[in-house]
């Protein structure tokens, strides 16, 4: 190799190299209240189940109790759900499982459960009011967590672990009035420097862990330049996270090796050419 090419190569790994270092994210950098309000509410878009316009594909695996430690239960159970999302519209489509071929879709104040589905059309529809929660059907995930996580009304705090390649943010919920429930007045999140993106949260309730969602670096993924949990699994607890009464594993589905995440609906090869407002329909 000569000299100019050398020079070129050593200029590549510098330009890429500061960019990188530029991406980081360490706690001098989440010095206010706002910096780490901002930062909490950027890195919840690594989770597509938090994304406002997208189709992805989920392998859904969810169980309680004693269920859990049965290999061939858990197998029945398992799901293949097709979600969509558009602005505030949501459509939740068992493709594969017991729950197939019905679909959920909710539009605004309203949710419809349509026993008859396809991957283009909705039939049988019932509806049902919605009472505004985004509670995930049929599993412990709930949306809501990750805003209550970062709502701007909290104590914040960040810190430095001993693992360098990490920190950890300490949220104290603000306490509810006496007309809502409280479910948790603290949450312990972790995140990934380099990436800026969450490795595990976990949600107490008067000293007790009561929730963990665990995400797992090695199955991040770069799609069109934005970071994506690939894989999660979400326990409630009683005390430690070995100790669950009810889990929920969650991982994108592929095709022919090809992530099935699309972050516009119109992107996906299998929705092309459909009016995106035609997916939630239930006349």
């Amino acid at each position: 190799m000569n000299k100019i090419n050398l020079w070129i190569l050593a200029t590549l790994i510098i330009i890429f190299g500061f960019q990188n270092n530029a991406s980081a994210v360490s706690c001098k950098d989440l010095n206010t209240k706002a910096k780490i309000n901002k930062f909490m509410n950027k890195s919840n878009q690594s989770s597509p189940l938090l994304q406002k316009n997208i189709s992805v594909t989920l392998i859904l695996d969810a169980c309680e109790g004693k269920q859990c430690k049965s290999k061939s239960k858990r197998a029945a159970q398992k799901e293949t759900l097709r979600i969509l999302k558009l602005d505030n519209k949501r459509r939740i489509y068992a493709e594969k499982g017991p729950n197939s071929p019905s679909c959920v879709i909710q539009r605004g104040g309203r949710r419809f459960v349509c026993s008859s589905c396809g991957v283009v059309s909705n039939e049988n529809c019932r509806s049902f009011s919605s009472d505004g929660s985004s509670v995930f059907p049929g599993t412990n995930i709930d949306t809501e967590d990750f805003t209550l996580a970062a709502s701007a009304e909290n104590e914040m705090k960040c810190s430095k672990l001993k693992n360098p390649k990490f920190f950890k943010i300490e949220t104290l919920i603000k306490n509810e009035s006496a007309e809502n429930e409280q479910t948790y007045d603290k949450v312990l999140s972790f995140y990934d420097k380099k990436k800026g993106v969450p490795i595990m949260m976990n949600f107490y309730a008067d000293k007790v862990l009561r929730k963990v969602y665990r995400f797992f670096p090695k199955y991040y993924v770069k799609v069109d330049g934005q970071w994506f949990s690939t894989v999660m699994r979400v326990r409630t607890t009683l005390g430690k996270e070995k100790k669950f009464i009810f889990e929920t594993l969650t991982n994108v589905d592929k095709k022919n090796e090809k992530l099935k995440l699309y972050l516009n609906i119109s992107d996906d090869p299998e929705l092309k050419n459909v009016p995106p407002e035609s997916l939630f329909s239930t006349d």
